[in-house]
């Protein structure tokens, strides 16, 4: 399912909008309760989460199934789990002004002035290693799925998330 994706603004999945600040029973109105975890509600097989604020209104919302997932956030024009980590990176970094924070080295940033984040379970360097390691104990790389697999989570971003105005601050 495609879901377009509207940072400090909102999410539309099959022309069902879900806005930030949105009261949570207008959400539970337009998507159904949801699946509940403390202050979150998870839709769509848990790809989705949505996250309320202490006054019960939408805080965030969170895309959670990478490029594998039942969902495909379309953010300013991209396929954000389907276009290479870096593109995405680059394009983000342009829409926030040139900025951004990494204070988890490679897995995850943060784009305070549109309030997107995104994270990823492996960085290309990882997955490096990993493939020196495994040519020092005579395992083949080539071809090889394990490795494929860690490729794929280190070149494309597992989650993406948007919040309301100030929230990566």
């Amino acid at each position: 399912m495609i879901a377009e994706v509207y940072p400090m603004d909102k999410i539309v999945l099959d022309g069902i909008s879900i806005e930030l600040g949105m009261p949570q029973s207008a959400v539970e109105t337009r998507l159904g309760k949801g699946d509940a975890v403390r202050s979150r509600r998870y839709y769509c097989s848990s790809d989705l989460a949505i996250h309320y604020a202490q006054d019960g209104t939408v805080e965030f919302i969170e895309f959670l199934g990478g490029p594998g997932g039942s969902l495909k956030p379309i953010l300013y024009g991209v396929s954000a789990f389907d276009v290479p980590a870096e593109a995405l990176v680059d394009l983000l970094r342009e829409k926030n002004g040139g900025t951004m924070l990494d204070t988890e080295h490679g897995y995850s940033y943060t784009f305070p002035n549109i309030s997107v984040g995104i994270y990823r379970e492996r960085r290309p360097s990882d997955v490096q290693e990993l493939i020196a390691e495994m040519k020092a104990d005579g395992i083949h790389t080539e071809g090889n799925a394990d490795v494929a697999a860690e490729l794929q989570r280190a070149n494309h971003w597992a989650t993406l998330g948007i919040g309301i105005p100030g929230y990566y601050r």
